[in-house]
Protein backbone atom coordinates (compact mmCIF):
# COMPACT_ATOMS: atom_id res chain seq x y z
CA UNK A 1 0.00 0.00 0.00
CA UNK A 2 1.47 3.19 -1.20
CA UNK A 3 1.80 5.88 1.92
CA UNK A 4 0.05 9.18 1.58
CA UNK A 5 3.33 11.10 2.44
CA UNK A 6 5.24 9.23 -0.67
CA UNK A 7 2.13 10.52 -2.70
CA UNK A 8 2.62 14.08 -1.37
CA UNK A 9 6.79 13.56 -2.37
CA UNK A 10 6.04 12.58 -5.69
CA UNK A 11 3.43 15.59 -6.60
CA UNK A 12 6.34 18.30 -5.14
CA UNK A 13 9.45 17.54 -7.20
CA UNK A 14 6.86 16.77 -9.90
CA UNK A 15 5.76 20.50 -9.25
CA UNK A 16 9.39 21.71 -8.47
CA UNK A 17 10.93 20.24 -12.09
CA UNK A 18 7.84 21.92 -13.51
CA UNK A 19 7.64 25.19 -12.35
CA UNK A 20 10.80 26.39 -10.20
CA UNK A 21 14.10 24.19 -10.80
CA UNK A 22 16.85 26.72 -11.90
CA UNK A 23 20.26 27.06 -10.55
CA UNK A 24 19.96 30.39 -9.19
CA UNK A 25 16.79 28.63 -6.79
CA UNK A 26 18.50 25.84 -6.11
CA UNK A 27 21.83 27.70 -4.70
CA UNK A 28 19.26 29.02 -2.36
CA UNK A 29 18.02 25.73 -1.26
CA UNK A 30 21.97 24.68 -0.91
CA UNK A 31 23.07 27.63 1.28
CA UNK A 32 19.88 26.65 3.75
CA UNK A 33 21.02 23.36 4.14
CA UNK A 34 24.48 24.32 4.72
CA UNK A 35 23.01 26.66 7.87
CA UNK A 36 20.92 23.34 8.90
CA UNK A 37 23.71 21.23 9.03
CA UNK A 38 25.73 23.65 11.20
CA UNK A 39 23.07 24.02 13.38
CA UNK A 40 22.00 20.64 13.84
CA UNK A 41 26.02 20.29 14.70
CA UNK A 42 24.97 23.11 17.33
CA UNK A 43 22.11 21.89 19.17
CA UNK A 44 22.73 18.24 18.60
CA UNK A 45 25.99 17.66 19.57
CA UNK A 46 27.88 20.38 20.94
CA UNK A 47 25.37 21.77 23.68
CA UNK A 48 24.66 17.99 24.86
CA UNK A 49 28.52 16.99 24.97
CA UNK A 50 29.37 20.76 26.46
CA UNK A 51 26.83 20.08 29.70
CA UNK A 52 27.92 16.57 29.84
CA UNK A 53 31.60 17.41 29.83
CA UNK A 54 30.33 20.28 32.65
CA UNK A 55 28.95 17.95 34.94
CA UNK A 56 31.33 15.19 34.59
CA UNK A 57 33.81 17.70 35.40
CA UNK A 58 32.84 19.57 38.47
CA UNK A 59 31.67 15.98 39.54
CA UNK A 60 34.82 14.34 39.33
CA UNK A 61 36.54 17.41 41.35
CA UNK A 62 33.77 16.60 44.09
CA UNK A 63 35.06 13.67 44.51
CA UNK A 64 38.88 14.42 44.51
CA UNK A 65 39.24 13.92 40.87
CA UNK A 66 42.17 16.58 39.12
CA UNK A 67 42.42 19.95 39.01
CA UNK A 68 43.96 20.43 35.68
CA UNK A 69 41.57 17.48 34.09
CA UNK A 70 38.48 19.41 35.85
CA UNK A 71 39.39 22.98 34.94
CA UNK A 72 40.25 21.50 30.70
CA UNK A 73 36.82 20.07 31.07
CA UNK A 74 34.98 23.49 32.12
CA UNK A 75 36.88 25.26 29.37
CA UNK A 76 35.75 22.89 26.46
CA UNK A 77 32.63 23.26 27.44
CA UNK A 78 32.49 26.80 27.69
CA UNK A 79 34.13 26.85 24.29
CA UNK A 80 31.72 24.35 22.58
CA UNK A 81 28.48 26.76 24.16
CA UNK A 82 30.30 29.41 22.34
CA UNK A 83 31.17 27.85 19.12
CA UNK A 84 27.25 26.91 18.93
CA UNK A 85 26.51 30.94 20.03
CA UNK A 86 28.78 31.69 16.73
CA UNK A 87 26.79 29.27 14.95
CA UNK A 88 23.44 30.13 15.39
CA UNK A 89 24.53 34.09 14.91
CA UNK A 90 26.39 33.90 11.33
CA UNK A 91 24.50 31.43 9.74
CA UNK A 92 21.46 33.42 9.88
CA UNK A 93 22.04 35.25 6.88
CA UNK A 94 22.74 32.28 4.72
CA UNK A 95 18.62 32.23 4.87
CA UNK A 96 18.94 35.32 3.09
CA UNK A 97 19.31 33.71 -0.43
CA UNK A 98 16.66 30.94 0.12
CA UNK A 99 13.90 33.66 1.01
CA UNK A 100 15.22 35.73 -2.02
CA UNK A 101 14.67 32.54 -4.30
CA UNK A 102 11.04 31.66 -3.08
CA UNK A 103 9.55 35.41 -4.24
CA UNK A 104 11.80 35.03 -7.31
CA UNK A 105 9.63 31.69 -8.00
CA UNK A 106 6.63 33.12 -6.97
CA UNK A 107 7.56 35.55 -10.03
CA UNK A 108 8.49 33.31 -12.15
CA UNK A 109 5.68 30.43 -11.61
CA UNK A 110 3.39 32.92 -12.30
CA UNK A 111 4.84 34.42 -15.13
CA UNK A 112 5.33 30.83 -17.15
CA UNK A 113 1.29 30.27 -15.90
CA UNK A 114 0.30 33.24 -17.71
CA UNK A 115 2.60 32.92 -20.91
CA UNK A 116 0.79 29.12 -21.11
CA UNK A 117 -2.88 30.21 -20.86
CA UNK A 118 -2.31 33.93 -23.17
CA UNK A 119 -4.36 33.38 -26.36
CA UNK A 120 -7.12 30.85 -24.98
CA UNK A 121 -7.97 32.69 -21.65
CA UNK A 122 -11.44 33.87 -23.56
CA UNK A 123 -12.45 30.29 -24.04
CA UNK A 124 -12.21 29.96 -19.99
CA UNK A 125 -14.30 30.06 -17.15
CA UNK A 126 -12.66 32.02 -14.76
CA UNK A 127 -14.81 31.48 -11.85
CA UNK A 128 -11.52 30.34 -9.78
CA UNK A 129 -8.49 31.13 -12.36
CA UNK A 130 -8.14 34.70 -10.39
CA UNK A 131 -7.74 32.56 -7.36
CA UNK A 132 -5.12 30.10 -9.11
CA UNK A 133 -3.04 32.99 -10.15
CA UNK A 134 -3.52 35.46 -7.23
CA UNK A 135 -3.53 32.47 -3.92
CA UNK A 136 -2.56 29.64 -5.32
CA UNK A 137 0.37 30.03 -6.44
CA UNK A 138 1.91 32.05 -3.20
CA UNK A 139 0.34 29.49 -0.98
CA UNK A 140 2.05 26.50 -2.51
CA UNK A 141 5.63 28.35 -2.53
CA UNK A 142 5.76 29.97 0.92
CA UNK A 143 4.10 26.38 1.79
CA UNK A 144 7.11 24.83 0.16
CA UNK A 145 9.76 27.39 1.85
CA UNK A 146 8.07 26.79 5.48
CA UNK A 147 8.22 22.89 4.45
CA UNK A 148 12.11 23.33 3.88
CA UNK A 149 12.87 25.13 6.48
CA UNK A 150 10.82 23.37 9.11
CA UNK A 151 11.69 19.49 7.79
CA UNK A 152 15.54 20.28 7.29
CA UNK A 153 16.72 21.46 10.26
CA UNK A 154 14.52 19.74 12.75
CA UNK A 155 15.32 16.20 10.91
CA UNK A 156 18.77 17.04 10.74
CA UNK A 157 19.14 17.87 14.18
CA UNK A 158 16.86 14.81 15.23
CA UNK A 159 19.68 12.63 13.48
CA UNK A 160 22.68 14.24 15.38
CA UNK A 161 21.24 13.81 18.45
CA UNK A 162 20.42 10.31 18.09
CA UNK A 163 24.09 9.91 17.14
CA UNK A 164 24.77 11.92 20.30
CA UNK A 165 23.03 9.59 22.29
CA UNK A 166 24.66 6.61 20.90
CA UNK A 167 27.62 8.16 21.54
CA UNK A 168 27.02 8.72 25.38
CA UNK A 169 25.32 5.08 26.02
CA UNK A 170 24.86 2.48 23.12
CA UNK A 171 21.93 1.15 24.73
CA UNK A 172 20.45 4.07 25.14
CA UNK A 173 20.53 5.13 21.88
CA UNK A 174 19.28 1.68 20.39
CA UNK A 175 16.04 2.79 22.41
CA UNK A 176 16.04 6.31 20.95
CA UNK A 177 16.10 4.86 17.23
CA UNK A 178 13.29 1.98 18.07
CA UNK A 179 10.84 4.60 19.69
CA UNK A 180 11.39 6.99 15.84
CA UNK A 181 9.02 5.00 13.75
CA UNK A 182 6.05 5.90 15.82
CA UNK A 183 5.89 9.70 14.97
CA UNK A 184 4.67 7.88 11.03
CA UNK A 185 1.42 7.12 13.49
CA UNK A 186 1.18 10.51 13.79
CA UNK A 187 1.54 11.97 10.25
CA UNK A 188 -0.15 9.48 8.10
CA UNK A 189 -3.57 10.47 9.30
CA UNK A 190 -3.07 13.44 9.68
CA UNK A 191 -2.33 13.97 5.71
CA UNK A 192 -4.56 11.58 4.66
CA UNK A 193 -7.44 13.65 5.97
CA UNK A 194 -5.52 17.25 5.45
CA UNK A 195 -6.19 16.96 1.57
CA UNK A 196 -9.73 16.82 1.80
CA UNK A 197 -9.72 19.74 3.62
CA UNK A 198 -8.10 21.95 1.21
CA UNK A 199 -9.87 20.60 -1.50
CA UNK A 200 -12.64 22.31 -0.01
CA UNK A 201 -11.18 25.90 1.41
CA UNK A 202 -9.03 26.47 -2.26
CA UNK A 203 -11.78 25.41 -4.18
CA UNK A 204 -14.03 28.32 -2.35
CA UNK A 205 -11.54 30.27 -1.45
CA UNK A 206 -10.86 31.37 -5.20
CA UNK A 207 -14.84 31.48 -5.90
CA UNK A 208 -15.19 33.90 -3.02
CA UNK A 209 -12.70 35.87 -4.64
CA UNK A 210 -14.17 36.04 -8.31
CA UNK A 211 -17.84 36.76 -6.79
CA UNK A 212 -16.58 39.93 -4.67
CA UNK A 213 -14.78 40.74 -7.88
CA UNK A 214 -18.25 39.92 -10.13
CA UNK A 215 -20.11 41.87 -6.65
CA UNK A 216 -18.63 45.10 -7.44
CA UNK A 217 -19.41 44.95 -11.48
CA UNK A 218 -22.81 44.23 -10.27
CA UNK A 219 -22.99 40.61 -11.48
CA UNK A 220 -22.93 38.63 -8.29
CA UNK A 221 -25.68 38.67 -5.13
CA UNK A 222 -24.48 38.53 -1.68
CA UNK A 223 -26.25 35.27 -1.00
CA UNK A 224 -23.76 33.49 -3.73
CA UNK A 225 -20.40 35.05 -1.59
CA UNK A 226 -22.02 34.31 1.52
CA UNK A 227 -22.66 30.80 0.16
CA UNK A 228 -18.83 30.15 -0.63
CA UNK A 229 -17.80 32.16 2.71
CA UNK A 230 -19.59 29.49 4.50
CA UNK A 231 -17.86 26.53 2.35
CA UNK A 232 -14.69 28.09 2.89
CA UNK A 233 -15.55 28.32 6.68
CA UNK A 234 -16.86 24.39 6.83
CA UNK A 235 -12.90 23.37 4.93
CA UNK A 236 -10.82 25.61 7.69
CA UNK A 237 -12.70 23.46 10.90
CA UNK A 238 -11.83 20.44 9.16
CA UNK A 239 -8.19 21.96 8.89
CA UNK A 240 -8.24 23.68 12.37
CA UNK A 241 -9.19 19.89 13.71
CA UNK A 242 -7.18 17.98 11.88
CA UNK A 243 -4.46 20.43 13.03
CA UNK A 244 -5.29 20.12 16.76
CA UNK A 245 -5.44 16.49 16.93
CA UNK A 246 -1.52 16.22 15.11
CA UNK A 247 -0.28 18.72 17.69
CA UNK A 248 -1.76 16.96 20.93
CA UNK A 249 -0.53 13.72 19.78
CA UNK A 250 2.53 15.24 18.92
CA UNK A 251 3.28 17.23 22.63
CA UNK A 252 1.91 13.26 24.24
CA UNK A 253 4.73 11.42 21.94
CA UNK A 254 7.52 13.99 22.15
CA UNK A 255 7.51 14.47 26.41
CA UNK A 256 6.90 10.88 27.01
CA UNK A 257 9.70 8.58 25.10
CA UNK A 258 12.27 10.74 26.14
CA UNK A 259 10.72 10.60 29.90
CA UNK A 260 11.19 6.48 29.49
CA UNK A 261 14.65 7.55 28.51
CA UNK A 262 15.51 9.46 31.25
CA UNK A 263 14.01 6.92 33.73
CA UNK A 264 15.81 3.96 32.39
CA UNK A 265 19.19 6.12 32.38
CA UNK A 266 18.43 7.01 36.17
CA UNK A 267 18.66 3.30 36.85
CA UNK A 268 21.99 2.88 35.01
CA UNK A 269 23.09 5.68 37.34
CA UNK A 270 22.40 3.97 40.40
CA UNK A 271 23.67 1.06 38.96
CA UNK A 272 27.20 2.79 38.80
CA UNK A 273 27.30 2.00 34.51
CA UNK A 274 26.75 5.98 33.72
CA UNK A 275 27.88 8.68 34.77
CA UNK A 276 25.44 11.50 35.86
CA UNK A 277 27.54 13.84 33.19
CA UNK A 278 26.33 10.80 30.65
CA UNK A 279 22.67 11.42 31.94
CA UNK A 280 22.02 14.72 31.71
CA UNK A 281 23.61 15.08 27.74
CA UNK A 282 21.06 12.33 27.44
CA UNK A 283 18.04 13.94 28.72
CA UNK A 284 18.98 17.46 26.58
CA UNK A 285 19.46 15.15 23.61
CA UNK A 286 16.34 13.06 23.89
CA UNK A 287 14.79 16.44 24.03
CA UNK A 288 16.44 17.38 20.60
CA UNK A 289 15.23 14.24 19.14
CA UNK A 290 11.45 13.34 19.37
CA UNK A 291 10.11 17.01 19.24
CA UNK A 292 12.71 18.27 16.56
CA UNK A 293 11.32 14.92 14.93
CA UNK A 294 7.57 15.78 15.01
CA UNK A 295 8.45 19.51 13.70
CA UNK A 296 9.91 17.98 10.75
CA UNK A 297 6.94 15.63 9.97
CA UNK A 298 5.00 18.86 10.36
CA UNK A 299 6.79 20.14 7.30
CA UNK A 300 5.57 17.22 5.58
CA UNK A 301 2.45 17.76 6.89
CA UNK A 302 2.28 21.57 5.73
CA UNK A 303 3.39 19.91 2.28
CA UNK A 304 0.66 17.77 2.30
CA UNK A 305 -1.88 20.86 2.05
CA UNK A 306 -0.02 21.91 -1.20
CA UNK A 307 -1.75 18.95 -3.46
CA UNK A 308 -5.00 20.57 -4.09
CA UNK A 309 -3.47 23.53 -5.35
CA UNK A 310 -0.32 22.28 -7.20
CA UNK A 311 -2.91 20.28 -8.99
CA UNK A 312 -4.90 23.54 -9.57
CA UNK A 313 -2.08 25.49 -11.02
CA UNK A 314 -0.73 22.21 -13.10
CA UNK A 315 -4.53 21.86 -14.12
CA UNK A 316 -3.83 25.24 -15.97
CA UNK A 317 -0.93 23.91 -18.25
CA UNK A 318 -2.95 20.49 -18.66
CA UNK A 319 -6.51 22.80 -19.33
CA UNK A 320 -4.48 25.34 -22.21
CA UNK A 321 -3.25 22.11 -24.30
CA UNK A 322 -7.03 20.82 -24.63
CA UNK A 323 -8.06 24.23 -25.77
CA UNK A 324 -5.21 24.48 -28.09
CA UNK A 325 -5.83 20.68 -29.29
CA UNK A 326 -9.69 21.49 -29.86
CA UNK A 327 -8.96 24.57 -31.46
CA UNK A 328 -6.61 23.29 -34.34
CA UNK A 329 -8.48 23.05 -38.05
Amino acid sequence: MKLKVTEVLDLTWKFYRRYVYSWEINIGFITAFIAFVLRAIASGSLMPLALTGLVNSLESSASGGSLSIRESGIMNSILMILAATIIYTATEWLFKPFWNTITKAIVNIKNDVIMEINGSRNSRNVNDMVGRLASDVDFVMWNIGGMYTTFTPNILTAAVSLATIFQLNPMIGAMAVAATPFSLLIMEPYIKGVEEARQVERGSYSEVIHLINEYFKGNAEPEQIKEALNKWYKGMTKQIFYDRTYWSSSFAYSYVVPLLLTIFGIHEVEKGKLPVGNLVGIVYAGLNVYSPLINALWGLCVLAQNMVPMRRIMQLSENNKEVATASMP
